[in-house]
């Protein structure tokens, strides 16, 4: 069982009250963003309260409390490298504010790091003594440490404190579970009922602590009481269905992974438990479908490809069997027991060599880990198997709707490139659009001066929707008859460009652009533009013959390892010459940098894109794509101690995907 740590929200409450008399001496503009960033946080919507948190620290840096809710916000969201790097900062400006040590301890407990905790953990004791939660976080840490009669202790201390702690008795009787004391533990889980008959968390840890008893018709009653309270989480019907299982219940069982897999499409350990069901029942297609998608969702798994390797093998399938056992061995290779089956498969392929070598390797292992199949007892039980499936993701997804977006589902890929577009100032969408717009000074001056006849405005984007119909010729009909008075005028071209992009029609945009140029090679509008066409161009040619991988990034790591003659590389040298003609015209316009690196991120030139995202922030210092593309092609090298300081500033900066990428590859970085 693992320990959820989730923000208090009574010293939350508490801690709001305090700041709002700390900042009574603040700038007008810090105290409103800082305020409503303290209550995007309290209401969950921790993106939106880095945004604002963002704001009030660069409007008073030298004040603790924006960047102690902003780290708040990061942990919450699972970056907790980003939320470290502000509590620390938090602290070198108000080092006696014990908050700010306990939630260094919360990070770094995430992080495993649980004896770098118990030092925070003493520093926020030091400054707040009388806090019950530290006590409950650092027996918590502790529990981890399996430092049980420690962690009781403390646990105690916060009782003494706060007799209506119900985290403090829910960890003491998980404590004490351990210890096997099932009776006291089962007491203290009670008692934290009493204190609270709404608590879901308080009925589920009395429903596993049952289940770990054998007790399954009672477990069963305590996660229905839990569904009362909250029908949607997955964990609850994930552990209803084992103990129908255990009850010899399997339709029931079948039904509530049924249901698991409703809420949670991707939930890995259903898929592997009922895929052991489905063995047993001799259902060899089903079960080979759900280890499939284990592997596909975890491609880590060991024993998903063991398993599916056993299946393939009832099945007949000798060939897909031993390409299985062979990835499972690949990704354990002590694994005596596979090393065992397949050496049965290779003496029935008539691999007789292979075979022995097999079984030789098998017998040493065996020895060496004194005649086990060399995997932990801890590994062997399907309830253990968060450590090999990434349980908490598994059922941490249904959060993602309440502001944890840092586990939606969600492909991770490049953000787009930016490009010149226009918008006429009567459409009903202008201002929503014009909110998407970043300032360019060349595109201010211009839209000031010559562009208010024609009812348009440039503006620098990479989020334009398509026109209206309607809307689309009714412009057209304008910029036609500005063309016939006047014909050598380049902008008419690229306004003509423009619109023939937003209306999908790319040939004729690509036209317009060269005409632009043609009439005047200075147009830097123009270059930017055909650059981005021949780019989209270049794309959707290679994508008809292999659209499966235009994606730089996918969802899983091992799309990251794929060898480059497996994904197609696209001709983008047209694009690049043309950001090239672009950058000599404009040679600090940092958005010009950032597609060309986009562009070589494409091409697998990922040292050159790394060289121009750096030139574009260089620009542009709080350009938010920069920061996340750069950091997603610092992954794709390995590269996660550079990559994730990158992830952590665009999501301060507004990428709110950052923290998905984050979740999954920096929450347990050292």
């Amino acid at each position: 069982m693992k320990t959820t740590i989730k923000l208090n929200r009574t010293f939350f409450i508490f801690l709001f009250l305090l700041s709002l008399g700390i900042n009574a001496y603040s700038q007008v503009n810090t105290k409103r963003f800082l305020a409503m960033g303290r209550t995007d946080l309290f209401n969950d919507n921790y993106t939106e309260s880095i945004k604002n948190l963002t704001i009030a620290v660069n409007a008073a840096p030298d004040k603790f409390e924006p960047y102690f809710y902003r780290g708040l916000a990061k942990y919450s969201l699972g970056d907790y490298n980003g939320a470290i790097a502000d509590l620390n900062h938090s602290i070198t400006i108000n080092a006696y504010f014990s908050y700010s040590y306990l939630y260094l301890g919360l990070c770094k407990q995430q992080q495993k790091k649980y004896h770098e905790a118990l030092k925070d953990y003493a520093d926020a004791i030091h400054r707040g003594p009388n806090n019950p939660d530290i006590y409950v976080n650092r027996g918590a840490a502790k529990l981890q440490l399996k430092l049980y009669q420690s962690a009781i202790s403390d646990f105690d201390t916060a009782i003494i404190l706060d007799a209506k702690n119900e985290n403090a008795y829910l960890n003491k009787g998980l404590a004490l579970y351990e210890l096997k004391q099932m009776d006291q533990a089962l007491d203290e889980i009670n008692k934290a009922i009493k204190l609270n008959y709404l608590n879901k968390t308080a009925y589920l840890r009395r429903g596993i602590l049952k289940f770990g008893m054998k007790k399954y018709e009672e477990a069963i009653f305590d996660f229905e009481l839990s569904m009362k309270l909250d029908d949607e989480d997955p964990l609850l019907y994930y552990f209803r269905a084992i103990s129908h299982y255990y009850l010899k219940d399997k339709e029931k069982a079948y039904a509530d992974y049924a249901k698991v897999l409703e809420l949670d499409p991707n939930n890995a350990l259903t898929y592997y438990n009922r895929a052991i069901l489905k063995t047993e029942d001799k259902n060899y297609l089903g079960a080979l479908l759900d280890y499939e998608n284990v592997t596909t969702i975890n491609p880590t798994n060991i024993y998903g490809y063991y398993n599916k390797a056993n299946v393939k093998s009832l099945m007949g399938d000798l060939d897909g069997a031993l390409r299985d056992y062979d990835k499972a061995i690949e990704l354990f290779p002590d694994f005596a027991r596979a090393y065992l089956n397949r050496s049965t498969i290779k003496e029935k392929l008539n691999d007789k060599k292979g075979a022995y070598a097999d079984y030789l390797k098998a017998e040493v292992i065996r020895e060496k880990f004194n005649r086990s199949d060399s995997i932990p007892e801890l590994f062997k039980d399907s309830l253990q198997l968060s450590k090999l499936i990434a349980f908490e993701s598994d059922f941490n997804n249904a959060n993602a709707d309440n502001g944890y977006i840092q586990f939606k589902n969600v492909y991770i890929e490049l953000e787009s490139n930016f490009n010149i577009s226009m918008l006429a100032k009567d459409e009903e969408s202008y201002i929503d659009e014009r909110r998407k717009q970043y300032f360019v000074s060349e595109i201010a001056e211009y839209n000031e001066s010559n562009l208010s006849q024609y009812k348009l405005a440039f503006g620098l984007t990479k989020e334009v929707s398509l026109l209206r119909p309607t809307k689309a010729r009714e412009i057209l009909q304008r910029l036609n008859s500005a063309l016939k008075e006047q014909p050598n005028n380049p902008y008419n071209h690229l306004y003509i460009g423009i619109l023939n992009e937003r209306i999908g029609n790319l040939p004729s945009a690509e036209r317009s652009y060269l005409e632009a140029i043609k009439l005047d090679p200075t147009f830097g509008f123009a270059y930017l533009n055909l650059a981005n066409v021949a780019y989209i161009m270049a794309m959707e040619k290679i994508q008809d013959s292999q659209e499966a991988n235009t994606n730089l990034i996918k969802e899983d790591i091992e799309d990251f390892k794929k060898p480059a003659n497996q994904i197609a590389i696209p001709d983008l040298k047209k694009a690049i010459q043309y950001y090239n003609m672009a950058m000599q015209i404009y040679p600090k316009l940092g958005f010009i940098y950032y597609n060309r690196a986009n562009l070589y991120s494409k091409t697998q030139e990922y040292m050159k894109a790394i060289s121009d995202y750096r030139q574009a922030l260089e620009f542009q210092p709080n350009l938010a794509e920069a920061y996340y593309n750069r950091g997603l092609t610092l992954l794709l090298l390995q590269d996660n101690v550079a990559a994730c300081p990158d992830l952590s500033k665009s999501g301060e900066l507004g990428i709110n995907n950052a923290y998905n990428v984050i979740k999954r590859f920096c929450s347990e970085l050292k």
